[in-house]
């Protein structure tokens, strides 16, 4: 079982600062386009079930005509934190409606990992996220 989706822009990425949650932070708006692109997916996917705790794989392919700014740890980091659903210590109104748009529990489960950056006509990124066996 796996689910994937596109997403135009780059990925939001972790740096170091405020929670990428926070509406302060200069990704914040990368993370919205990411949960609207989760929800619209599992309206199409009722199978995929996000509350399981089983091991999950995590790819991340980014596309871009430009040098990317940025590193495949904090790319990475920001994307598995937007989809787990343990949000402890972020305030409920920073997401809104966005809040129960998750792929799984806990970013613990990530148990694979994929990453690459290829060159493309434009900017977009793909996520896929898969049940591993256990």
């Amino acid at each position: 079982m796996e689910i994937s989706l596109i997403v135009d822009g780059l990925p939001p990425a972790k740096d170091g600062s405020r929670s990428i949650f926070n509406p302060a932070n200069s990704h914040r708006r990368r993370v919205d386009v990411l949960l609207k692109k989760v929800r619209q997916t599992l309206e199409g996917s009722p199978r995929w079930n996000r509350t399981e705790k089983r091991h999950v794989g995590l790819e991340l392919i980014i596309e871009t005509p430009n040098e990317l700014r940025g590193d495949a740890i904090n790319f990475l980091g920001g994307v598995a934190d937007v989809l787990q659903a343990n949000r402890r210590g972020i305030p409920r109104y920073y997401l809104g409606d966005l809040n129960q748009e998750t792929l799984y529990h806990d970013d613990r489960q990530i148990s694979e990992v994929r990453y690459s950056v290829e060159q493309g006509d434009s900017t977009c990124y793909r996520v896929r996220v898969w049940v591993l066996r256990s």
